[in-house]
């Protein structure tokens, strides 16, 4: 069977890929740039874009299943329209296409972030409703992504949505920056950290889930892929744990981080760099759901994330073994 794929230069396009191998399926990825992993592994690749249409037809030719993962994910607003443009209109073309390729499935990778989080005490699933218009334009371009792949499971693709909450662990090929705030923090470079936390959960947890919705879950099902809620300074004790370190790492309140933040903003732009830590950042940690729910994914998809020590020592491991 051939698995076609976009945004396999990503974190978890990554370790699909390294799935998809392991299952000996063969492989045919969308690239728009250049990519030493994808070419240091036995993939066919198609040089394109989601906004091609004649690559996104040769990347589904002969293909028997569409995983589509490509996106961009921004936690900076959406000032010129890209976030709008890759999440929404590129998802619309690679549905299109793939609508008239007769593919046997398609698995669209949404967020969990398209689902309203508030309250953040009450149990969260895939009833929830989704964010509204006043949510930050990721958020909402993961909304619409969805509202569009299940208007086209109504004209008949056969196609499963999922959303994965905040994923970490190996591989680390394309150097998230969840994996580096840990990296950096076995390192103790990162003094100290903010009171919030997040669902997390292992990229290896999430392209195993994929791959088993090639052949299982229900057509037209959306399916949360998540772990187990954490705080930071639970992370930075887990850093502690498997790395046999003292990690000072200090729990400070938001609002003191909020102040300063245009002073980060500062640093950043005189670094040349993305910023990691922004008001839309922070308050995802800050209003992330405590009690989301995987139970349809463990049942239907095989969904097993595993103990978050385990992710934590793996990442430190693979960054020495890969520095």
């Amino acid at each position: 069977m051939k698995v076609a794929i976009t945004g396999g230069n990503g974190h978890i396009g990554n370790a699909l890929i390294e799935e998809l191998i392991r299952r000996n399926y063969s492989i045919k990825a969308l690239v728009h740039s250049k990519s030493n992993f994808l070419q240091n592994r036995d993939v066919e690749i198609v040089k394109g874009s989601l906004e091609d249409i004649d690559s996104l037809r040769e990347l589904m030719k002969g293909c028997d299943y569409l995983i589509h993962c490509a996106a961009i994910i921004s936690i900076t607003g959406d000032p010129h329209g890209h976030v709008r443009n890759i999440n929404v209109k590129g998802l619309e073309n690679v549905l299109s296409i793939a609508k008239e390729s007769n593919l046997k499935r398609v698995i669209h990778i949404s967020s969990v972030h398209a689902y309203n989080h508030l309250p953040i005490n009450e149990p969260m699933n895939e009833t929830r409703s989704f964010v509204p218009d006043t949510a930050y334009s990721y958020d909402k371009s993961k909304r619409d992504g969805q509202l569009i792949a299940r208007k086209f499971f109504e004209e008949g693709l056969p196609i499963i949505i999922i959303n994965p909450t905040s994923v970490f662990g190996p591989p680390n090929y394309a150097k998230c920056k969840q994996n580096n705030a840990f990296i950096s923090m076995s390192k103790r470079r990162i003094p100290f950290v903010f009171k919030g936390g997040y669902n997390w959960v292992d990229v290896r947890d999430i392209a195993h889930s994929i791959c088993n919705a090639l052949t299982q879950g229900k057509l037209g099902e959306s399916y949360i892929l998540g772990g187990n809620y954490y705080t930071l300074k639970d992370l930075s004790r887990s850093v502690a744990r498997v790395s046999n370190k003292r990690i000072p790492c200090f729990e400070v309140p938001i609002g003191l981080v909020k102040f300063f933040l245009p002073l980060i903003g500062i640093y950043y732009k005189i670094l040349r760099q993305d910023p990691s830590l922004t008001r839309e950042s922070i308050e995802i940690l800050e209003f992330g759901n405590k009690f989301i729910e995987s139970e349809k994914a463990k049942q239907d998809l095989g969904h097993n994330p595993r103990p978050v020590d385990e992710t934590m020592k793996d990442l430190l491991s693979w960054h020495r073994e890969n520095h």
